[in-house]
């Protein structure tokens, strides 16, 4: 019996909608690509906490791979994926912010743990608004 290697959306569809995206956010100029892994909870995350994306960059190359969560918790893979490259999209502003509170305060510290929830915040509120989904709560 073949075992199925990803549940959710094909690979092949989720490709496509790297390639729509990566054109609507003017990312075009950047080495886009999905990776599909199982994801392992990380110490700050909660039990319950449950990944369904991340990505690796490389600013200087403009080069980046897309996590997805093989067995996705959510069934909305286009949201995450979305999120991601959204992160990407900002992500010369977040390093820099990011180095700069890490110089004054502890990693995952609260200055830091806020500005990492502020920015989920803003990263969400964009995914929604560019899905054309209600940004209320």
């Amino acid at each position: 019996m073949h075992k199925k290697i990803k549940k959710g959306i094909s690979p092949n569809k989720l490709n496509s909608l790297l390639k729509k995206w990566q054109k609507k956010l003017l990312l075009t100029d950047w080495d886009l690509s999905l990776e599909f892994v199982d994801f392992i909870r990380k110490p700050h995350q909660s039990k319950n906490f449950k990944q369904s994306g991340d990505f690796k960059a490389d600013i200087t190359k403009k080069k980046a791979i897309i996590l997805m969560a093989k067995n996705p918790p959510q069934d909305d893979e286009e949201y995450t994926l979305l999120h991601e490259m959204i992160h990407i999209l900002v992500w010369n502003l977040d390093n820099y912010t990011e180095e700069t509170i890490l110089k004054k305060y502890k990693y995952y510290g609260n200055v830091h743990g806020e500005y990492l929830g502020k920015l989920e915040d803003l990263v969400h509120h964009l995914t929604k608004i560019l899905l054309g989904r209600s940004c209320g709560k």
